[in-house]
């Protein structure tokens, strides 16, 4: 129940007990019956509705304040208005309803107990021989106290009981619920970043590569503009032209892959697949970027019993650390070899270091695409060792062929551009 509407029905109970101790009906707790003064019974009906104004707030205290208030009264009048018990049976009631505490339950038992108590002696006494005896006791005390307080306060109690256990379902439920779009909404969060992990990985492992071949080049041709090699001039501006239009085609298929015009039949058959084309192609770009470069790798049919997203791998991994020696060690001699050990793929190249120690390659590199490279081999089950190695610079992919099916949709999706 809404909290504006406590004051209302503060209100109704004043109006009933008003009425109420105006028409003089009283319940007597002794054997003589007078009527109390009116000023009295009001005192004391005023007192245990400022109390009922905080029924929801402080149910408990309510109830036990209530509970004292109506026994000074038939304590002091010899018994209670209709209006008292009304009000007491509406705080028991509350205190039931909004109570969060065990103790009404136990209220709820113990009251219901004593009410049946009540009733067996209350028959008892009534049906007795000894009359001097229902005499003696007299009719107010047995109807008071014996039946009328415990059947009031049990069926207050239980009432609001019945009313209480489908709210709290209610609230349990809506509490489920919240849970529920908060679980909903991290897995939203965490997918989001995932992708957002993934883009950044495409971008470089797709467009880096092709960028850093276009500045190379680019910045040969400037080198040449003289033109006393018309030759070279020419191969560096085609290698320009090349990775320009592999750089365009490769955004165009991650386009489509986002917009999701590509199936996973698609991507099992894209393009950049570790063959002997791609690797020749590869090699052909770091020669043209003045490296130079031994390869060994398997032929095509070999190649082709990979899987589709253990290949991609392999083949990033090819480009990226030829990329990566064009940059940080130009000119180098670089040996590749591609390698087929029973269940895996083997990708590995390794270059001399430059001049500078091995904390200053890693330094003058992002690392981004190491980075990526590791996460990609991770999620097909491989490893990736990049690092200084005696002399040289190591670059190791290894990679098993056979791919448990839960992490290959992982890695097809990743690993299409």
């Amino acid at each position: 129940m809404d909290r504006h509407r406590e004051p209302v029905i503060t209100t109704v109970c004043a109006a009933m007990g008003l009425l109420f101790a105006l028409l003089g009906i009283h319940v007597p707790w002794g054997t003589t019956v007078s009527e109390p003064p009116l000023l009295l019974t009001l005192a004391f009906l005023v007192a245990i509705l400022t109390v009922h104004l905080l029924r929801r707030r402080r149910p408990l205290t309510t109830l036990a304040v209530g509970v004292l208030i109506a026994l000074a009264e038939a304590l002091t009048t010899g018994g209670s208005g209709l209006g008292m018990l009304i009000v007491v049976s509406d705080l028991a009631y509350a205190a039931a309803l909004y109570s969060r505490s065990r103790v009404m339950d136990v209220a709820a038992f113990a009251c219901t107990a004593l009410a049946v108590v009540s009733v067996g002696v209350f028959a008892v006494i009534w049906f007795t021989d000894d009359v001097e005896a229902v005499t003696r006791l007299g009719r107010g005390v047995v109807l008071g106290s014996l039946i009328i307080v415990p059947v009031i306060l049990a069926s207050s109690i239980w009432y609001g009981r019945m009313v209480r256990y489908p709210r709290l379902e209610a609230e349990r439920q809506r509490e489920r619920a919240d849970t529920i779009a908060q679980a909903a909404a991290a897995l939203r969060q965490d997918a989001v970043t995932r992708e957002r992990l993934e883009l950044s990985r495409e971008l470089h492992d797709v467009i880096a590569g092709h960028l850093s071949a276009i500045a190379m080049q680019s910045a040969a041709a400037l080198e040449r503009r003289d033109g006393t090699d018309p030759v070279a001039l020419r191969r560096s501006l085609a290698l320009v032209r090349t990775s320009s239009l592999d750089a365009l085609a490769d955004m165009r298929t991650m386009i489509d892959v986002l917009r999701g015009d590509q199936s996973a039949d698609d991507l099992a058959q894209a393009p950049d697949r570790l063959t002997a084309e791609s690797v020749r192609r590869a090699v052909e770009v770091a020669r043209a970027n003045g490296l130079e470069v031994e390869v060994r790798a398997p032929d095509d049919a070999a190649l082709a019993e990979v899987p589709a997203q253990t290949s991609i791998v392999g083949l990033r991994t090819l480009v990226e650390g030829l990329t990566n020696t064009a940059k940080h060690a130009p000119g180098a001699s670089v040996r590749v070899e591609v390698s087929l050990p029973p269940g895996a793929l083997s990708v590995t190249l390794s270059n001399p270091l430059p001049t500078a120690t091995a904390s200053s390659v890693l330094a003058g590199s992002g690392g981004v695409g190491l980075v990526g490279l590791a996460e990609r081999a991770r999620l097909v089950g491989g490893d990736l060792i990049a690092g200084p190695d005696g002399p040289d610079w190591r670059t190791a992919l290894t990679v098993p062929t056979r791919v448990p099916p839960s992490t290959a949709a992982v890695a097809l999706a990743g690993g299409a551009s």
